[in-house]
């Protein structure tokens, strides 16, 4: 079973903007924000979670201001949308913001989470979602499809966190890709975008033969194969661009975008955290594809330059990801 919950913030508290708004841009940041649960004890949380010594209100409201902080900073540009991974809830999406985005105009969300699961995928948009849908298969997690009313025409937004690479979760990350490639193929004459953490670097492909890959560049001599196996379809060649494949920015040899990776793992960065796009971004009409960056601000950094991960033991810490900011332009 599966919770979707999708509400205008309006429904629960006044909010009033003071963005500018913009018609002819467009902005998507996706993060993983790293286990942000609540205060409430429900029985689903991890462990560590549960000790009140230690994760009470308190500490939960301050979690949520140091989120609000990095998601409103100027340096994020005011994003159209926030997509967020690793939300326990909607609880936390609606304190999130009545207590803080609110003011600022963002007043749509859906969440999308399985019932056993500990932590949710989230969609906040400062324009009306005009329907949202959840996707699944069993044993994975829920992939949440939100489209959004714009000026420009509505957009397909495709929300996901896939399985870690802790343990053998290569299957299940490959049966993500064969539910969000079907789902995305079905909005093939509209602006899609596929946002998360895929959990799986886009050159994977190149590295290991080890286990079928969900993501797969196209530029690799078994693609074809893989591709029709269940895999993502990838291309760093706008030119190459055809139905059924997305443009992914870390594959294009001329985009530089911060960072050499969004998070890091045993002193190794990956580019797991992903904005990918469809051919209608590129075709010269409606919404088009600008720009794609990895957004390590200073106040996300360690001393090292990388993420500067929560540590519930001494709530210190951002997330021990950094998020990824795409713009789209109206021509």
């Amino acid at each position: 079973m599966l919770i979707l919950i999708i509400l205008c913030l309006s429904l629960l508290c006044s909010c009033s903007c003071d963005i500018e708004h913009d018609p002819k841009t467009f902005r998507v940041l996706s993060y993983n924000v790293q286990n942000l649960f609540d205060a409430r004890l429900d029985g689903g949380e991890y462990p560590e979670y549960q000790d009140p010594k230690v994760w009470n209100d308190r500490s939960y409201r301050m979690r949520l201001e140091t989120l609000s902080k990095v998601l409103l900073s100027e340096k994020l540009l005011s994003p159209d949308v926030i997509i967020l991974q690793e939300v326990e809830g909607p609880r936390v999406v609606e304190d999130l913001l009545c207590l803080h985005l609110g003011r600022k105009g963002y007043r749509w969300y859906a969440v999308a989470k399985g019932t056993d699961a500990a932590i949710s995928v989230a969609v906040i948009s400062r324009h009306p979602i005009a329907s949202s849908t959840v996707h699944a298969s069993a044993g994975i997690r829920p992939v949440l499809e939100a489209t959004i009313c714009t000026e420009g025409g509505d957009i397909s937004l495709f929300a996901l966190h896939a399985k870690s690479q802790i343990g053998d979760g290569a299957d299940l990350r490959l049966s993500l890709a064969k539910v969000v490639s079907r789902a995305s193929y079905e909005r093939a004459g509209s602006a899609v975008l596929l946002c998360g953490d895929f959990n799986e670097d886009p050159s994977s492909v190149w590295d290991s033969a080890a286990s079928a890959p969900a993501l797969v560049d196209m530029n690799h001599p078994e693609a074809t194969k893989l591709q029709a196996a269940g895999a993502l379809g990838l291309v760093g060649d706008r030119a190459a661009l055809a139905p059924g494949l997305y443009y992914c920015p870390y594959l294009d040899e001329s985009w530089k975008g911060g960072a050499p990776g969004s998070c890091s793992w045993d002193g190794l960065w990956h580019r797991y955290d992903q904005i990918l796009a469809n051919g209608k971004l590129f075709d010269g009409m409606g919404w088009e594809y600008e720009s794609f960056s990895i957004e390590n601000l200073p106040s996300l950094c360690s001393s090292d330059g990388r993420p500067y991960a929560w540590n519930i033991r001494t709530l210190q810490g951002v997330s021990d990801h950094f998020p990824v900011l795409m713009t789209l332009k109206r021509r």
